[in-house]
């Protein structure tokens, strides 16, 4: 492929990304830098759940037509005072034992937002949560890069499935697990929630709404991108405070390709009988979505137990391809430039 086509092609396929709502995502964007073993983390925890039952039952009448909307947010470090942030960042550090990864969360920002939207004959509601936690600890030791000095960076991490409460004392709400859907019920509609809990659908409002193990999938099938110049995340005031490297690499997952196969929704159907009426619920978990950017030029590896992790090293070697794709430098340069002007193009556009 020649360079100008290769260009024209990564271009085509970044701006049909950049037109794709992560809203519509369960969402994990990680930046790493080895040289200060600091990260962070943007994770999106998505769920919705519709319940459909006939007009003028007992539970229409219940959740009648007003909409509830919530958002509260929390942010802080090991050192906090406040009791929300302290429960996110232990369900967060055990979720990472879980998975036998050595990374530790340090910092946590985290915003929850739920939405109870109820009409004549169904309601939908939405669950949102994003956490951002500084991830420290993940560097496991000096190793070399075809002749380079490098670091050796875990991987586990990647897929964690945070199962213990975050408990949030949330305005007009008091006390809740925001982890979990059910509970958001119990606080609005403690006889709704009860029978729930007491049927079939109970699994769907109990499970976790932080599941990420859907990133789980090996390293060696994302799509791998190495970017000399470092404009694909110069945008990003923690990749420029805390890194010493402009060369990066980036790990995504979420396009849907023949190597990757095609990434669904999650959904779920239950049943459920509430004041005697038959009511039928549908959860629905958005396709994944991540992007993993290290700083430096990563190569993959894989532990005799499986473990997956990758050697990092500041520079790249001479001559250095993109792992998929087979793009050289000359072209990954043209790129970004390029995505330092879409960048601007979108501010520009933001702004209007």
């Amino acid at each position: 492929m020649k360079p100008l086509s290769a260009v024209a092609t990564i271009l085509a396929v970044l701006l049909a990304f950049c037109a794709i709502p992560s809203a519509f995502a369960n969402d994990m964007n990680v930046i790493l830098v080895p040289e200060a073993n600091k990260g962070e983390a943007h994770y999106i925890g998505v769920k919705n759940i519709s319940l459909r039952y006939p007009s003028g039952s007992a539970i229409g009448n219940e959740l009648g037509n007003q909409e509830t909307r919530i958002t509260h947010s929390i942010r802080g470090n090991t050192t906090s005072t406040d009791s929300g942030v302290i429960s996110a960042i232990t369900a967060f550090n055990r979720a990472l034992l879980d998975v036998g990864s050595p990374t530790q969360v340090t910092d946590i920002r985290l915003v929850y937002t739920a939405v109870i939207k109820p009409s004549e004959t169904s309601t939908i509601i939405s669950y949102k949560i994003e956490a951002v936690p500084t991830f420290e600890g993940f560097v496991l030791g000096a190793g070399s890069n075809e002749g380079y000095s490098a670091q050796i960076v875990d991987l586990e991490w990647r897929g964690i499935h945070v199962r213990e409460p975050i408990i949030v004392d949330v305005p007009g709400y008091g006390e809740m697990d925001i982890n979990r859907g059910i509970v958001l019920l119990r606080s609005i509609h403690p006889e709704l929630a009860e029978q729930i809990e007491a049927s079939p659908a109970a699994e769907i409002f109990d499970e976790p709404i932080l599941d990420f193990r859907k990133f789980d999938q090996r390293m060696d099938s994302w799509h791998f991108l190495f970017d000399p110049s470092g404009s694909l995340v110069e945008s990003s005031s923690f990749f420029r405070e805390e890194s010493g490297a402009k060369v990066v690499s980036i790990y995504s997952l979420g396009e849907s390709s023949f190597r990757e196969g095609t990434f669904e929704a999650e959904e779920k159907d239950a049943s459920a009988s509430i004041s005697g009426t038959s009511v039928a619920v549908h959860s629905q978990v958005p396709a994944p979505s991540g992007q993993v950017q290290i700083s430096g030029f990563s190569v993959l590896d894989v532990s005799q137990s499986d473990a997956e992790f990758a050697t990092v090293s500041r520079e790249a070697p001479e001559g250095a391809y993109t792992a998929t794709g087979g793009f050289p430098i000359q072209v990954l340069l043209i790129l970004g430039g390029m995505m330092g002007a879409i960048a601007v193009f979108i501010l520009w556009k933001a702004r209007k």
